[in-house]
């Protein structure tokens, strides 16, 4: 085994992925080359100095974007990556790009929760508790789940089919959430009663990819995210509101 060789076998010595026959042949190599020992002791200085770091849990924003970009790159079937490596460097990209958002304020905690609950809907195969089109089988289904009855409509006809329901967790309070689908894409709105009157036109942004839409209508503070283009987005918030204003 020539010293290159050893020495871009070093990380993977140290995460214990190489094979007996592996290991040995590196071992051997390693009694000739001063430079790949000195490597080694370097790589695993690092790994007792991250095993020392205080664990701290991780939020859920995080871990969900993580998952997801896993996924993402797992799918992709000519990609060879070696998952140890991989993982650590989308821990340390996404780990930085999430403090950054939030030391800079370009996130508030409610977002990053909405964000965190829709990527969970995108993600699961069962991202809904109650699957129906129905409104008469979805909005019965939150009574006494929530405290509140979630005004439920199903918008096939405006391109936004409803496949149903769930219940999540925002600052702390249960709320409801409906979801839709647009082609291929999911989309979750999440509501609750507004303590202000009156209605307010969505405001529409973009972040981490997706499209969110916040406004108030009929009562409520309406909370949508996506991966879709904010323009749909917009036709979704308006479909809602029609929906409301109709069945007046």
């Amino acid at each position: 085994m020539d010293c290159p060789t050893c020495e871009a076998m070093v990380d993977a010595y140290v995460d214990g992925e190489l094979t007996a026959i592996e290991s040995a042949a590196f071992e051997q190599a390693l009694e000739l080359c001063p430079g790949c020992r000195r490597r080694l002791a370097d790589a695993r200085a690092v790994s007792d100095a991250l095993r020392a770091l205080p664990a701290e849990p991780a939020p859920d924003l995080l871990r969900a974007r993580i998952e997801r970009e896993l996924r993402a790159i797992a799918g992709r079937p000519t990609q060879r990556i070696r998952w140890s490596a991989m993982a650590a460097s989308l821990i340390v990209a996404i780990g930085i790009g999430w403090l950054g958002g939030s030391l800079l304020g370009h996130g508030t905690r409610e977002t990053d929760e909405l964000i965190a609950g829709y990527i969970r809907v995108a993600m699961s195969d069962h991202g809904v508790e109650v699957a129906s089109s129905d409104r008469h089988t979805v909005k019965p289904w939150f009574a006494g789940r929530i405290d509140y009855a979630p005004p439920v409509h199903d918008l096939t006809a405006e391109g936004f089919p409803l496949l149903g329901g769930r219940v999540d967790l925002v600052d702390g309070r249960k709320v409801a959430v409906l979801v839709y689908r647009r082609n291929q894409h999911r989309l979750a709105l999440t509501l609750w009663p507004s303590s202000s009157s009156g209605n307010a036109a969505p405001s529409l942004a973009q972040r981490d990819g997706f499209a969110l839409a916040d406004w108030r209508h009929g009562g409520f503070e309406m909370h949508a995210v996506a991966d879709l283009a904010p323009s749909e987005m917009k036709s979704f918030a308006a479909a809602v509101d029609q929906a409301i204003d109709a069945d007046r």
